[in-house]
């Protein structure tokens, strides 16, 4: 070898490296800044079962993705802990690895090093791979091993070892047991060898071959494939049913800049896009021979997935952008046949135009993903679960409830706390169980409820569960948390501390209650007062005022209401209390007023005060 062609070989393996140093450097940066979505603290919660549970449950509730990576993260947690960082950290390894395997497929497909090394670094900057790599479910693995399937394929067709077959097949199995969408790569493939030994008579030999180790697969996999049969049918979908368009504006737009660009701008960058790889089919199909035969695998590996996805959308709202990751290493091979194109066969500044424009839209998506919170999938789950501390502290953990108007699973990754939780509806748009639980709620004791409103048509588009809560509760409280509304209801404990206290009025004050007995900054303060207004001489304008005073008697917190006529039992009044509450003493004071009259004076007892001290808290 000469000095010229060992300094270009040095040249050629630094940039491999330096390329999977940047594919893992932007998966691992702020890995665990964002906080788990849904589908995360699903997927982690499914797979802290034992391996037989976790096939029971996928087979039991329909789970739609089958168990591969369940069983890889169920390994990996055990050894690596719970935290973001590790639950993600196998995503990030298999989305460098697909950008190495990714190299490797395009050399096989003897394109040229510099477009390699190009559709490799496509990949590794890649906001749409990044998403999937920071990501702790499936698509990531499903990526890597449905490159790692069609690169063995075109080892195995090159050189006909029984070795690369084997591997082929176990990948392919594997892929499979990851997500069943790795079907339509395994289609893809299946076209372009059919197609090719039909035109090729003297591939055909190659083809009877791959025939023959289709069938191994689908041995291996038959089995599952009837078991799971009843999920496959079954499942109604989580995403749409697009149009033509629409899904090819997506699948385009997604795959060049991920989902951190503004909307208006993918129909631009899809036509723009689309253009480019036309460009690039152009330019593998005027090369002739083996060059057409890659574009022809390409062009399949691309389309079909990307098709078969839609085309199973028409009957079921299944599209969503994250099932096309498979179909995305051609996208980007095609893509990068473009950049190399340009720069060797085109003159003047116009050869550095099209790197330069999508350059530029790569670090703008980036920088949206890494640091903008409107393209986060973060969603306050951490202020949430802080909120719950905060406001079930001072109370006992059986007199509170947690509830959710929808079942999502990602507060209780980051809620550890000793309080139980509920959902309600308990089932979908069920207002008789959730009527149900509520009554069960307030015949156990349970004194606060505390509701994050969550938008979920499909499950409570009709308020169930705040109207169910109303029925035996008071709305006491209301803070924005994070995207959620936060509710809290109260209900009165059995036992009230009996008081005696008349008003000049008539009205009689019976009984009181305060919870919690302490102050919880930013938390709340619910006071349950008992009155009594059968000798009372009520005009209609009467007030209760319950005020939280400093020792120097400034006011901190405060509600005032209507008196309750003809109300039964006792009543809540709830006082949201700030954040810088200092150590205290405070004192809690309530009393009456009568808006009704100038001035609105107070209605004193008939002992002379103008209101009745409850307690000091501190």
């Amino acid at each position: 070898m000469s000095d010229t062609s060992r300094l270009t070989t040095y040249a050629i393996r630094n940039t491999q490296y330096a390329i999977v140093f940047l594919a893992f450097a932007l998966r691992l940066f702020r890995l665990d800044f964002q906080e788990l979505r849904g589908d995360e603290a699903f997927g982690y919660f499914f797979s802290l079962r034992a391996y037989d549970d976790i096939t029971a449950a996928t087979l039991s509730l329909r789970e739609p993705h089958p168990v591969g990576s369940y069983f890889l993260q169920h390994i990996w947690l055990g050894w690596a802990g719970h935290s973001e960082f590790a639950l993600r950290f196998v995503s990030v390894w298999f989305g460098v690895l697909a950008v190495a395997l990714l190299y490797r497929l395009a050399r096989r497909l003897e394109l040229s090093p510099t477009t390699a090394s190009v559709a490799a670094l496509l990949l590794a900057v890649s906001p749409y791979a990044i998403w999937h790599s920071q990501d702790a479910r499936m698509y990531s693995i499903l990526l890597a091993l449905t490159l790692a399937s069609t690169w063995l394929m075109v080892e195995a067709l090159q050189r006909g070892r029984w070795p690369v077959w084997f591997l082929y097949v176990a990948v392919s199995w594997l892929a499979l047991h990851t997500h069943y969408f790795a079907i339509f790569v395994l289609a893809a493939q299946n076209c372009f060898v059919i197609g090719r030994a039909l035109l090729m008579p003297r591939v055909r030999f190659s083809a009877v071959q791959w025939v023959q180790w289709q069938l191994v697969l689908g041995f291996f996999y038959l089995p599952w494939f009837f078991t799971a049969s009843e999920t496959l049918t079954g499942y109604g979908g989580n995403g749409d049913s697009p149009g033509f368009w629409a899904m090819a504006q997506r699948s385009l737009a997604v795959f060049a800049a991920g989902e951190s660009i503004p909307a208006i701008w993918r129909t631009g960058v899809a036509v723009g896009t689309g253009l480019l790889l036309l460009l690039g089919g152009f330019a593998l199909w005027r090369e002739g021979g083996s060059r057409r035969r890659t574009l022809f695998l390409l062009l399949l590996l691309w389309i079909v997935p990307v098709l078969a996805t839609w085309a199973s959308s028409q009957s079921r709202p299944i599209f969503n952008e994250r099932y096309l990751i498979a179909a995305a290493p051609p996208f980007y091979l095609l893509l990068a046949v473009v950049i190399t194109y340009f720069l060797r066969n085109t003159q003047y500044a116009i050869r550095y135009l099209p790197p330069i424009l999508l350059g530029s839209l790569l670090i703008f998506s980036l920088t949206n993903h890494f640091s903008n919170p409107a393209y986060s999938k973060t969603r306050g789950w951490r202020e949430l679960a802080a909120a719950f501390e905060r406001f079930s502290a001072g109370l006992p953990p059986e007199q509170v409830r947690l509830a959710q108007n929808f079942p999502d699973p990602t507060i209780w990754y980051y809620y550890a706390g000793p309080v139980a939780h509920i959902v309600l509806p308990p089932a979908a748009n069920d207002a008789p169980g959730a009527a149900e639980v509520v009554a069960g709620l307030a015949a156990d004791g349970v004194t606060r409820v505390i509701l994050p409103v969550q938008p979920a048509a499909w499950w409570d588009g009709s308020g169930i569960a705040p109207a169910s809560l109303a029925q035996k509760y008071t709305l006491t409280g209301q803070a924005p948390v994070g995207v959620w509304p936060l509710e809290i209801y109260s209900r009165a404990p059995a036992l009230l501390q009996p008081l005696a206290v008349e008003f000049v009025n008539g009205v009689r004050l019976t009984g009181a209650t305060v919870e919690p007995e302490k102050i919880i900054p930013n938390g709340l303060l619910v006071v349950y007062l008992r009155w009594d207004e059968q000798r009372a001489d009520l005009h209609g304008g009467e007030k209760v005022f319950v005020h939280l005073l400093e020792s120097t008697g400034q006011i901190i917190g405060q509600v005032d209401m209507p008196f309750p006529v003809g109300t039964e039992g006792a009543v809540a009044y709830g006082i949201l209390l700030p954040e810088n509450t200092f150590s205290g003493p405070y004192r809690l004071i309530v009393g009456l007023y009568d808006q009704s009259l100038p001035s609105a004076p107070r209605i004193g007892t008939t002992t002379g005060a103008q209101s009745v001290e409850l307690g000091v808290l501190e």
